[in-house]
């Protein structure tokens, strides 16, 4: 599915186990870690596997993670994300420029498990809908040798050592996800698609991440 958005035949997609096990050829996909040096799938693997031999902006990488945080996504493996190689010709030249593909295989977020006969239970209990939000709440790219990590825990992590690299990116939650913004969203869902309920826990849910992602960066609502 990833490859159908190659905008021609120059293009190519490389999902992020190419970078891996290039880089770590011991590399257990079932593990997700390098069974030679036991380090584990981590924003530091993915960045030594990138650009240990290419150009390209770790950035991106970055923005991916912050958004996986937002909307909860505890799936984000070695498969999950590609990179495009972009390629032109230009002059009888082969120009290649890098870049991340637009992300896909988001299933495992957003509530996507939550049985749609049952959702009371959320609004009723803070308890459940604490575990939802936070307590059950991990991510699949560790940090350093730590994995599963919970994603408010990552986010923590993120603020302590890429500050400057990572803040536009909550801003950019700060300015652009509000009720209005999920409120508009949700209403180009048809109700037998997505049912009152699961639309109003969704909006919850949404909203009790980013208040919580702007508190891990102090920022003021």
């Amino acid at each position: 599915m990833s490859y159908n958005i190659l905008e021609n035949k120059y293009d190519n997609l490389f999902e992020g186990i190419y970078f891996i096990q290039k880089h770590y050829p011991y590399y257990n996909k079932s593990k997700l870690e390098d069974t030679y040096s036991n380090m584990k799938y981590s924003i530091q693997m993915i960045e030594k596997s990138i650009l240990e031999d290419y150009y390209f902006d770790i950035r991106k990488i970055y923005k991916m993670i912050i958004f996986d945080i937002l909307i909860g996504n505890s799936d984000r493996h070695h498969s999950n994300w590609a990179i495009k190689h972009k390629k032109a010709i230009e002059n009888n030249m082969i120009h290649v420029t890098l870049d991340l593909c637009p992300l896909y295989d988001n299933g495992s977020s957003l509530c996507a498990y939550e049985d749609n006969n049952n959702l009371d239970i959320f609004f009723k209990d803070k308890m459940k809908f604490e575990a939802l939000v936070n307590t059950k709440s991990k991510s699949t790219i560790g940090w350093e040798n730590e994995r599963p990590i919970r994603h408010f825990e990552l986010l923590s992590k993120l603020k302590e050592n890429s500050y400057l690299i990572t803040l536009p990116y909550i801003e950019n939650i700060k300015n652009n996800i509000n009720e209005q913004s999920i409120d508009k969203l949700l209403k180009e869902f048809d109700n037998n698609i997505i049912n009152n309920d699961m639309k109003r826990l969704l909006k919850m849910f949404l909203l009790e991440r980013r208040k919580r992602m702007l508190e891990i960066y102090d920022i003021i609502d």
